[in-house]
This record gives structure tokens, C-alpha cells and sequence, in this order.
């Protein structure tokens, strides 16, 4: 499997491409497609080609470009533990950028029990976990291979005694196996 960070300097978006399929993991800032399409071209890849869609967490910057992508075809997969922090993204959106509201009627809905399923079902070999910390809908995206994207998590090095939900957090994603971390922000780095 292949990994790039087509993200720009603001935040990091990865592409994960397996034997057939393609894995977009965060969409970015609302308005931000184009943006998007000139890092696709870099990998040899167009956002038309990007078959699935997942998020890291409901914040702007990471889920704010959700149905801009929708509306070009990628399928969106929502795990149930990250549906009700929608609505919050989306107020906070409301007057302050070009955001295009999330239709639900057509979203993959799973249960974190399920990742496991749907990712071999696209070529890709792990698992989506629980990581709150960061925000209470945070997930990450573990590979087998010991690759983990974790969104907006600190860094384990910067956490303090009352960082107490992201140490357990941390403690999951070691107890997977995680041995290089894709963050959302700042260069990739192993532990």
C-alpha cells in the first residue's frame, strides 16, 4: 500500500492507496477541493479517482470539505461514535465560512467493531479505534503494518499528568502495535 500526505501547509490529509481502492483520510477546510486536486496530481491520482472518505474528527480543518467530496462521487464513512458531533462542527461553521452542510441520507455508517470488515473489503489491513483526548469523537486509523493517523492527538512527549484521557488513548494505540505516527499537523515520526 501506498501513503501521501496531500494535505497543504495548513493541515495534513493522507491518501492511502491499496491494490484497487483509495482512501482519503480528513477532507480539509470547506472551499478547499481545488487545493486538493493540485496535491493529488503530485501522486499521479485526481480527487475523482478517491473511492472512500474518512474523518479523524469533526473540527473545520479536518472534516469541513466532507460534501464538497460527497458531491464528486467519494463515499463517506461515518463511524457511529463521531455522529452526534456533527451537528456542533456544523454550528460552528455557520457565518464563518463557505461550508456546505452534511447530507446524511447517504453516508457509510459503521461501528468501530466493523473497520476491520470494511477495510479489508477495500484492500487495506487494520483497524479504526476510539481515541478521545484531542476531542471526544477522535478516532485513528491503525494499520497492521504499525501505521497509525491520529488526527489532532498530542504528541505522547507533550502530555501532562492531567492529559489523562490522551495517555489512555496512547496506551491503545501502542497496545496495537503502532509504530509510526501520520499526525494532522507536522511531519510523520515513529515511536
Amino acid at each position: 500500500m501506498k501513503i501521501f500526505n496531500v494535505g497543504d501547509h495548513a493541515v495534513n490529509q493522507y491518501l492511502l492507496v491499496s491494490g484497487t481502492h483509495r482512501l482519503l483520510i480528513d477532507s480539509g477546510f470547506p472551499g478547499s477541493i481545488n487545493r486538493l486536486g493540485r496535491e493529488m496530481r503530485k501522486t499521479g491520482f485526481r480527487v475523482s479517482e478517491i473511492d472512500f472518505l474518512m474523518v479523524t474528527h469533526f473540527h473545520v480543518d479536518h472534516a469541513g470539505a466532507i460534501q464538497e467530496l460527497k458531491n464528486q462521487n467519494v463515499k463517506f464513512v461515518l463511524f457511529e461514535v463521531q455522529e452526534k458531533f456533527i451537528s456542533s462542527m456544523e454550528d460552528m461553521t455557520a457565518g464563518k465560512w463557505q461550508y456546505t452542510p452534511l447530507k446524511p441520507d447517504d453516508n457509510i455508517v459503521l461501528s468501530l467493531e466493523k473497520s476491520r470488515g470494511f477495510l479489508q473489503s477495500i484492500g487495506i489491513w487494520g483497524e479504526v479505534v476510539s481515541t478521545p483526548g484531542h476531542s471526544d469523537d477522535s478516532i485513528s486509523l491503525v494499520l497492521d503494518s504499525g501505521e497509525c493517523f491520529i488526527g489532532d492527538l498530542y504528541a505522547e512527549h507533550l502530555l501532562t499528568e492531567k492529559d489523562f484521557e490522551q495517555k489512555q488513548s496512547w496506551l491503545k494505540l501502542k497496545q496495537a502495535g503502532v509504530k509510526e505516527i501520520f499526525p494532522g499537523y507536522g511531519n510523520c515520526y515513529k515511536i
